[in-house]
Order: structure tokens, then C-alpha cells, then sequence
């Protein structure tokens, strides 16, 4: 594996690359996707990958293939007219609302593809009544999956993300009963993203606590909304929930169908701190390249600020060699990130790599135009990220 190879063959084998560069460890990759399908099988249920997490149609589509996926969980709607017009994907749901009249023609004309499925997240009325005369129009039809809040409550702060505006069943089904008029859509379940248990580590008592309690809290809350869904008669094909950090606890829940997934294959670092996750391999890493030496215990690379978004920022951390530490006063920069290190016991020169994990997943592919794919010792291929495709999809 990529994450225990000699610094030594590494540096060999990026030698006469451009740099920065990034590198996915394929078989990492691959076990990580085999661990989700084998515990989902165990549970009798499905994957649905998110391609934000991602960001690489061939692993995407490589992921979407797999018996136990549904489809993608896509976060834009010329995303997913991208995959609707370019790769035989049948199941595409758009994860997030819209209230753009240019956006819900990119949907109608990715539903007017034949063969195509494509479903479109909802929270409010509003929502569906532009969807529904956009759909019309074009002599297309959507299905709908709704939204519900499950994010939770602590000493007056919000646990979670603050999202869909539908808290309890009675709002739920008011919503589902504007599909149900609607001429050209279709209700087909319902979304609750519990970010809480998704993203937060549990390497802290306080937290454990925290995320057991919210663990129960979101199981009733959704169990509630489907158990009132039904006696209103509504069919319910998809219940989504969790995310990669939380995904063997929600699988454990009797109603939920699929669970979105996407992070867990690259694992950034930021789910090192979450227990449930150790088997789980690092599988995505970028390289950049030291250029100076302003002192003997600093080395400084071109580039690296590949920051993430988030309350706290997801900031890369070196990894090979070890015991690397970036300066306090600059951490990773936009065009330089020194790096500190013992000189007694580690030898940095020009030209060396530093290799990195990032802290979230997908998000700094932005920064890139393919990835360089890594397998056996040696890099095979290069696969194009959406900037490699000439997209930016937000």
C-alpha cells in the first residue's frame, strides 16, 4: 500500500512528474469500496455514492457499478446532465434543493434522456411547484425525495447541519401530498443527513457522549416520519441517511434503504478520530515539491494550501516522511508551506516530494486536472477530475 511504501521508491516513482501532483492508491481505494459492500450485504442494504466526495467520473463510475450501489447522490444539476449526457448511470438523484429556472432545464433535459431516472431533493412547496412546471413544459417527469432535519440539540446549540426546514411528520407529509398533485412528479421517500454522526470524530468522551444521544434522537425521529408517511398511504422506495462516518450505524436502522457514501473510500484525515473507521484505508494523497531551505531545519515546498471548507478549516497534514510539521505562522500556503523537521535524524533536500493527505475529501480536487493512479508499486494510469473535464459543477 501507498500509506507504508519506502519514502525512497515513492520518490522514484514521481521523479519526473509536475508538481504538485495527486495520487490515488487503487487497491486502497478498491478494499475501502469492498469493506462498505461487505457490511451492506451483511445488512441488506444499498450504497448511494456521493460524487462531491469524489469528484473523478472513472472512480465514480467504477463505484456506481457494483451490485450494491443504487446510483449518485449528485450535487449540482449540470453535474448531473454531465452524467446523464456522458455514462450510462440510470439512478441520479440531485441531493441539494434548487430555485433556478436555469438549473431545473439542466434537469429536464438530463430526464428526457431515455433510460434516464433522475430524482430531485425537496424541503419546501416552492420547490416543487417549479419543478413540476419546468417538468411539464418539457414533457418530463421527476421524482421526488423530501428532505427532513435531523440534525440535533445540545445545551441550546445546534448538533448537526442546519438544512431542511421539515422537523416533524405532519410537516412531511403536507410536502409529500404537493408531489402527489403535482402531474409530473413522482414521491419517492425521503433524506435525513445526519452530519452530527456523519463528520464528528469520537475521540472525545464529551463527543462520544454526544453522538450516542444524537444516535438515538435521529433513529426515532426518522422511524417517526416513515411510520406516519405510511399510515398516510404513501409508498416510501428510498430512505437515505448517514454518511461515511456513521454508515455501519445507520445501515443498522430498520428503515433506511441506502446510505450515502463517498468520503470513506479516499478517507481523509479528518476521519482518523472516528473509532468505527480504523480498518479503513488512506487511499488519496497529493505530492509537492521543496524548493528551499531557509534554514537548516526548514524546508519549504511550492504550494499546498488545498484548504478545505467547514467551521474549522480541514487543513492537509504531511505524512511521508514522517514527523514533519508545518510552520505556525503559515501552515500550508498558496504558493509556499515551510515545513519543519529534526535534520539530525531526517535528510530534506531540493527536490524532494513531501506527500500529504488532505483533510476533507473532494473538495481540493477543484485544484487539480486528473489524478495519477497508483497500484503495485507504480503509477498506471491518470484519471481526469471534473476541472480535468473542462466542469466546475457549483
Amino acid at each position: 500500500m501507498f500509506f507504508n511504501s519506502k519514502y525512497e521508491d515513492l520518490k522514484e516513482i514521481v521523479k519526473n512528474k509536475k508538481f504538485p501532483l495527486v495520487i490515488c492508491d487503487l487497491n486502497a481505494f478498491k478494499q475501502n469500496l469492498e469493506k462498505v459492500g461487505n457490511y451492506l450485504r451483511i445488512m441488506n442494504k444499498k450504497m448511494r455514492v456521493c460524487t462531491k466526495s469524489l469528484r473523478v467520473p472513472e472512480l465514480i463510475k467504477y463505484v456506481e457499478e457494483q451490485n450494491f450501489v443504487n446510483g449518485i447522490f449528485a450535487y449540482n444539476s449540470a453535474e448531473v446532465l454531465f452524467y446523464a449526457e456522458n455514462f450510462e448511470i440510470k439512478d441520479i438523484l440531485l441531493g441539494y434543493p434548487t430555485y433556478s429556472n436555469v438549473d431545473v432545464e439542466e434537469l429536464c433535459k438530463a430526464a428526457s434522456i431515455p433510460g434516464k431516472n433522475i430524482t430531485v431533493m425537496v424541503d419546501d412547496v416552492i420547490h416543487i411547484n417549479l419543478l413540476n412546471k419546468l417538468a411539464e413544459k418539457n414533457e418530463v417527469k421527476f421524482k421526488i425525495l423530501i428532505e427532513v432535519d435531523v440534525s440535533d440539540n445540545f445545551l441550546g446549540r445546534t448538533v448537526g447541519v442546519l438544512r431542511s426546514p421539515l422537523r416533524n411528520a405532519d410537516e412531511v407529509i403536507k410536502v409529500a401530498k404537493k408531489v402527489e398533485e403535482a402531474k409530473n412528479l413522482e414521491f419517492r421517500g425521503i433524506m435525513g443527513y445526519e452530519a452530527q454522526n456523519a463528520s464528528l470524530g469520537d475521540d472525545k468522551i464529551l463527543i462520544r457522549w454526544v453522538k450516542k444521544r444524537s444516535r438515538k434522537n435521529v433513529n426515532i425521529w426518522r422511524q417517526n416520519i416513515v411510520d406516519a408517511l405510511k399510515n398516510a398511504g404513501f409508498q416510501l422506495e428510498v430512505v437515505d441517511g448517514g454518511g461515511s462516518g456513521c454508515f455501519q450505524e445507520t445501515a443498522a436502522e430498520e428503515t433506511v434503504t441506502e446510505i450515502g457514501i463517498g468520503s470513506l473510500l479516499f478517507k481523509p484525515h479528518i476521519f482518523d478520530s472516528i473509532r468505527s473507521l480504523n480498518e479503513f484505508i488512506p487511499s488519496l494523497f497529493f505530492a509537492i515539491q521543496i524548493v528551499r531551505k531557509p534554514r537548516k531545519n526548514v524546508a519549504t515546498a511550492f504550494s499546498g494550501g488545498y484548504v478545505s471548507s467547514g467551521s474549522v478549516r480541514a487543513l492537509p497534514k504531511p505524512v511521508i516522511p514522517k514527523n514533519l510539521t508545518t510552520s505556525k505562522d503559515e501552515e500550508f500556503g498558496e504558493v509556499q508551506t515551510p515545513l519543519i523537521f529534526n535534520s539530525k535524524k531526517i535528510s530534506i533536500n531540493l527536490g524532494d516530494p513531501i506527500f500529504c493527505r488532505f483533510g476533507k475529501a473532494g473538495e481540493p480536487l477543484e485544484h487539480f486536472n486528473e489524478v495519477h493512479i497508483y497500484s503495485n508499486g507504480e503509477i498506471i494510469d491518470k484519471y481526469k477530475t471534473y476541472r480535468g473535464f473542462g466542469k466546475k459543477f457549483y
